[in-house]
C-alpha cells in the first residue's frame, strides 16, 4: 500500500510539472505562430493589396479569429480600435509587441511593411530569450516537483 501511495504522489508531481510546462509554453507557441502569420499579413496587405477581413478569414490563429469577428461586428469602431481589442486578448508579453501595429493598419504601404518587419524582429528576439528562460524554468520546476514529492513520501512513511 505504501508503494502505491508513493507512486501516486510521484505521478501527481510529474503531472503537475507537465501541466505547468505546457501552460508556460503557451506564449512561446502563440508568439511563433504570430511571427509567421505577420509575414503573411505583410505580403497580403502590402504586396497583394487584399482587404484585412479576407486575410483574417484565411489565417487561423486566435488573434485573427478575434480580429475578423470584431471587424464584422464593427459598427462605429475603427480598425485600430478593433486591433487593440483583439491584441488585448493575447498573453501579456505578446500584446505589447503587437499593439503598435494598430494605428498603421489603415495606412498600409511601406510604413506598415517596415513596422511589421520591426515587430517580427522584436518578437523573434523575445522568442529566443523566452526559449532559454523556459528551459531553465522547466528544469527548476521539475526539480522542485520531484523533491517536493520525495519529501512528502518521506514524511508520510
Amino acid at each position: 500500500m505504501r508503494a502505491l501511495g508513493a507512486l501516486l504522489v510521484l505521478w501527481g508531481a510529474g503531472l503537475f510539472c507537465l501541466l505547468r510546462r505546457r501552460e508556460g509554453l503557451l506564449p512561446l507557441r502563440m508568439g511563433q505562430a504570430i511571427a509567421a502569420e505577420l509575414a503573411i499579413l505583410r505580403y497580403q496587405i502590402c504586396i497583394c493589396r487584399r482587404p484585412l477581413p479576407e486575410i483574417c478569414e484565411e489565417l487561423s490563429g486566435p488573434l485573427w479569429t478575434s480580429l475578423g469577428r470584431r471587424l464584422r461586428e464593427a459598427a462605429d469602431r475603427t480598425l485600430p480600435d478593433c486591433w487593440a481589442e483583439a491584441v488585448s486578448e493575447l498573453p501579456p508579453p505578446l500584446d505589447g509587441y503587437l499593439a503598435s501595429l494598430g494605428p498603421l493598419l489603415p495606412a498600409g504601404g511601406e510604413r506598415l511593411a517596415a513596422a511589421i518587419e520591426e515587430t517580427r524582429e522584436e518578437l523573434t528576439r523575445f522568442l529566443r530569450a523566452e526559449r532559454v528562460r523556459q528551459a531553465e524554468q522547466g528544469r527548476i520546476t521539475a526539480a522542485l516537483c520531484l523533491s517536493g514529492a520525495c519529501l512528502l513520501i518521506l514524511v508520510l512513511m
